[in-house]
């Protein structure tokens, strides 16, 4: 009994915690990309950037009080990490507004800011010297074909002449770029942080750096504040799952994940799950190109996730 009880214990789980806690935000962002439609199209950035930020109590609360909060060999180094993770998060957001109101080709500028995650690669290999097997490079590469094609972008695809015509270097452009760059690297600094600090302190810091965010909003936008209940409880609903999104992309760090695989994972599954969704309770239809987009990503976790076993001594 005793054997088989210790045969038992040690045998491996089906998915390691990193992966299960990467799906996880993928899923949390899935099901915020259906909720947060009605707000987007109806709301100013700004306002919805508040809801969201309101929206954050409840997962902040769950930190909050979580009895692995206080664990870290660094606290200081981890709350600066996470509080800088916030600002950049949040710096990317206002970039994408700010390239709305500046009349941003959304054919261009939505799979430009949505291919962040090379941005993360690269930072995580120059700086974390993270490194890949050729399974995982496969992934990538596919992942960010799948992130493309499920952009809602994907129909431009068939006139990349036109395209490739309406770019060039002004405003908007400048404000997705730098959209992009400034999400890119919040994914990377969230490792930084959990390098020193439990994810759930991560997720605190990463939440105060919105405060100062909204007060600025609050104090230099015109917002306005006449919305129905329905539209309310939904930016409130989708900015909740966005926060536990947040949260389980910083314990997959804390599990070791790595920046160069977790983000990408997590940007090709999060539209994957939207599409299907969408599907299911919407009504909606999609092409053959965002079907391929979910076929691909779902290939795309599979190689990322694939890890090479180590010998074993």
């Amino acid at each position: 009994m005793i054997a088989r009880m210790t045969s038992s214990s040690q045998r491996p789980h089906l998915l390691p915690p990193w992966l299960l806690y990467a799906l996880t935000a993928a899923v949390c962002w899935g099901i915020w990309g259906v909720l947060s439609k009605g707000p987007s199209r109806e709301l100013s950035g700004w306002m919805t950037q508040m809801l969201f930020t309101f929206a954050l109590i409840p997962s902040a609360l769950l930190a909050l009080f979580s009895s692995r909060v206080r664990v870290g060999t660094n606290k200081p180094l981890g709350l600066f990490w996470g509080f800088i993770s916030g600002l950049l998060a949040a710096a990317g957001n206002i970039a994408f507004y700010l390239a709305l109101e500046k009349g941003a080709d959304t054919a261009i500028a939505v799979p430009l800011t949505n291919v962040y995650p090379l941005v993360t690669i690269a930072v995580a290999w120059i700086w974390f010297k993270e490194r890949l097997n050729g399974v995982q490079w496969a992934g990538i590469l596919v992942a960010v074909l799948a992130i493309v094609l499920l952009s809602g972008e994907a129909g431009n695809l068939g006139r990349p002449l036109d395209v490739l015509r309406r770019i060039g270097m002004n405003a908007w452009m400048g404000y997705s770029l730098a959209a992009m760059v400034f999400w890119g690297v919040f994914s990377a600094t969230q490792k930084l942080s959990t390098n020193h600090i439990s994810a759930e302190l991560s997720y605190l810091a990463w939440c105060a750096a919105f405060v100062p965010i909204a007060l600025w909003i609050l104090v230099t936008k015109e917002l306005n504040w006449s919305m129905s209940a329905a539209m309310v409880g939904s930016g409130l609903a989708a900015g909740a799952l966005n926060g536990f999104g947040v949260i389980a992309a910083f314990a997959a760090y804390r599990y070791e994940g790595k920046a160069s695989i977790v983000t990408p994972l997590a940007a090709a599954v999060q539209p994957g799950v939207t599409v299907a969704l969408a599907l299911a309770f919407l009504g909606e239809r999609i092409g053959v190109l965002e079907a391929a987009g979910v076929g691909l990503a779902i290939v795309a976790a599979v190689a990322l996730s694939y890890e090479r076993k180590k010998p074993t001594s």
